[in-house]
């Protein structure tokens, strides 16, 4: 979606002020294991660095259960929270879906939830994985090995906030977007498919 070519004034953007993340935000550091932890059918939830992926989705089917953990509430996410992958170098947010329990965030993840009344998290999400927040984590992320970004500094970050109205109607659009390009990579799948059937069929009848 190039948001460039959109009017400003359409969007209201000339109305945005900026604030710092930890203004309309609680950023809390994910549940820290002193040990291996320990897989388990019967466990918690939990959501690990992998479970992110670098399109900014969460990987719902892949989360797997731990035992033996006793997390306090800052660990724990709910539907609406963020959770952000804060290592590896590819710095990505994620929002959580609705589940039927709390979702373990497990450390260098961190969770983010937002103050509703300012700030969207569907907009925080895209703001966040979009052009503003590479910048920033570029700029600030330390080691090279393992590049990290930290809470104290996440909570440093500079966000633009529009007005709510504003907030979902880029949410909205970003959402259409995303949802264009899957029925476009369908389409193509299924032409390939057809394409591939139709070629087996001429090279079976020479």
């Amino acid at each position: 979606m190039d948001f460039e070519n959109t009017s400003k004034s359409a969007l209201g953007l000339s109305k945005s002020h900026t604030v710092l993340l930890r203004d309309v935000a609680q950023l809390s550091v994910g549940y820290p294991f002193r040990n291996t932890c320990v897989p388990g059918e019967g466990g918690t939830l939990a959501c690990f660095l992998r479970d992110v992926g670098s399109d900014g989705s969460l990987n719902v089917d892949a989360l797997r259960r731990v035992e033996d953990v006793k997390p306090n509430g800052s660990h724990l996410a709910v539907a609406g929270d963020i959770v952000f992958r804060s290592r590896g170098g590819s710095f990505v947010s994620a929002l959580v879906p609705v589940l039927d329990e709390d979702l373990l965030v497990v450390a260098p993840m961190i969770r983010i939830r937002v103050n509703r009344e300012r700030v969207l998290p569907e907009y925080l999400v895209w703001y966040m994985n979009g052009a503003n927040g590479a910048a920033f984590f570029k700029e600030f992320a330390k080691g090279s090995a393992m590049p990290l970004i930290s809470k104290t500094v996440l909570e440093q970050m500079p966000v633009k906030l529009p007005n709510l109205r504003v907030q979902q109607t880029i949410a909205d659009l970003v959402k259409l977007s995303r949802k264009e390009h899957e029925i476009l990579a369908e389409i193509v799948k299924q032409k390939n498919l057809i394409l591939e059937t139709e070629i087996s069929k001429y090279l079976e009848s020479l």
